[in-house]
């Protein structure tokens, strides 16, 4: 009875290693093809660019910090669900999908603001790489010559405009009465237009630099005069205007 009990132990351990044997073989060969260097005696070697590798590195970097963010907003949020019962337990997989959104909602409301500058300075950004810049010669570059002689430009098609008609100014700088060329300053902005019922009556405001300009602005009055306004003046003249 032992030897047989000795020989069955016998026959089953080989067996049991074999199939072990047979489990960590991939996993040998693959650990052995990670750590291979690239062969140096004249073999064909298949390697990625330095600018692939480059983008491999950065990518491999967001990943892994995506994935330690996951980590630390699911132990906050479960952090403060203990001190706040009705909030539940957030688990790994839904505090990654919650990083997610939040990155998508992030990215679409840059999305927005980026829109939102274009449709207020049109002209005045250019692409860089991935980024944006001011375009140079821009209105901070713009000599208060070159400023005023625009808005002069500007004057001057809008008391031809209301010669042709009776006096009536243009509705809006997109209306197409006037070109849009003549609406925008050196850098391509919009002239701000505050529209009278007349031109040639009174010194209103009806036309002035956009932000961009700075914190001093030409103004284009009602009587033709173009003067040279500091930017709290010329918001609190607007204010009065829009509150009557």
């Amino acid at each position: 009875m032992p030897l047989k009990v000795a020989w069955s132990n016998t026959c089953r351990f080989p067996g049991r290693v074999a199939g072990e044997y047979d489990r960590g073989m991939p996993r040998v060969a693959l650990l052995l093809l990670l750590l291979s260097l690239p062969a140096s005696a004249g073999m064909t070697v298949v390697t990625l660019s330095d600018a692939a590798k480059v983008r491999l590195d950065v990518l491999s970097f967001f990943i892994v910090a995506y994935l330690l963010l996951g980590l630390a907003v699911k132990g906050l949020w479960n952090s403060l669900s203990r001190t706040f019962e009705r909030m539940p337990r957030l688990s790994y997989r839904r505090a990654l999908a919650l990083l997610l959104l939040s990155g998508l909602f992030l990215y679409v409301i840059l999305t927005m603001i980026s829109g939102a500058r274009e449709l207020l300075t049109p002209g005045a950004w250019e692409k860089q790489g991935i980024g944006y810049r001011l375009r140079e010669g821009g209105s901070a570059e713009a000599t208060k010559g070159q400023r005023r002689a625009r808005l002069e430009s500007l004057r001057d098609r809008l008391w031809q405009h209301a010669e042709e008609h009776q006096g009536v100014p243009p509705l809006s700088p997109f209306s197409g009465e006037i070109s849009r060329e003549h609406w925008r300053t050196a850098s391509g902005q919009y002239y701000g237009y505050a529209r009278p019922e007349r031109l040639g009556i009174g010194r209103s405001v009806i036309a002035y630099e956009p932000a961009g300009a700075g914190a001093r602005r030409y103004v284009l009055l009602n009587d033709g005069a173009i003067e040279d306004w500091a930017e709290g003046r010329l918001n609190s003249e607007l204010q009065e205007r829009w509150e009557r």
